[in-house]
């Protein structure tokens, strides 16, 4: 069976437990429905710049190098206030011109992967998922999350929101312990619904993006996008 081998170059140590479940299930997804041969989709390489990397473009193009020999690189970036352009101009188009430019071995299929706000916006696009996860009967309206995944993309500080949902949950049980929001990023990543994310506007360009490199990448067939 063939195999799809990507890398992920993530802003944070919690993205690294978010991200690489969900880009697997998105490219398993992808090509479930169109490829013309199974193919294993492994989990993501979570890839770190060497120590000596100084700015965004060298971190990229060290991180280029190691993944030299894999099918792509995704590389993260939260666009926070900016928007999902200004992102790709200043934070992602500098790095993969630096990595053309190069020479040596590197990993060239560069792809970006922009949440708007930050990646824990993502994270509430699925309040049954959530609900599911964490184990609660508080309503969405109760824990503050939006009505519709859409409008995860406006939550200044998602991070902040989920974690005061936590902290809403856990005050309500008999025993009590600290709520932990690092513990739940990779069980929601498993259990969020790609439908329900694939509302939410960034991504939904990911998954563009993504099926364009598998296109060129020949593992389905070109058009399928």
């Amino acid at each position: 069976m063939k195999q799809l081998v990507l890398a992920l170059y993530a802003e944070g140590r919690t993205d690294e437990r978010f991200l690489p479940v969900i880009i697997q299930r998105t490219a398993d997804r992808i090509l479930r429905q169109g490829a013309l041969a199974p193919v294993d989709v492994l989990e993501p390489l979570s890839l770190r710049p060497d120590g000596g990397a100084s700015g965004r473009e060298q971190r990229v193009l060290s991180v280029a190098r190691q993944a030299a020999g894999v099918h792509g690189l995704i590389v993260h970036d939260d666009a926070n206030s900016r928007t999902a352009d200004d992102a790709l101009a200043y934070r992602f188009d500098p790095g993969v011109r630096l990595v053309q430019q190069s020479e040596g071995d590197v990993c060239s299929d560069l792809l970006p992967i922009i949440p708007i706000r930050m990646t824990e916006a993502w994270m509430m696009a699925d309040f049954e998922g959530f609900r599911d996860v964490v184990g609660t009967d508080l309503s969405a309206e109760q824990l503050e999350f939006p009505a519709r995944p859409l409008q995860v993309e406006a939550i200044l500080d998602a991070k902040h929101r989920l974690q005061l949902a936590l902290n809403q949950i856990f005050a309500r049980r008999r025993r009590r312990k600290k709520a932990r929001l690092g513990q739940y990023y990779e069980p929601l990543a498993r259990r969020i619904s790609l439908d329900r994310l694939g509302n939410v506007p960034a991504f939904r360009q990911f998954t563009s993006d993504l099926t364009s490199m598998l296109e060129t990448l020949h593992f389905i067939p070109s058009g399928h996008s």
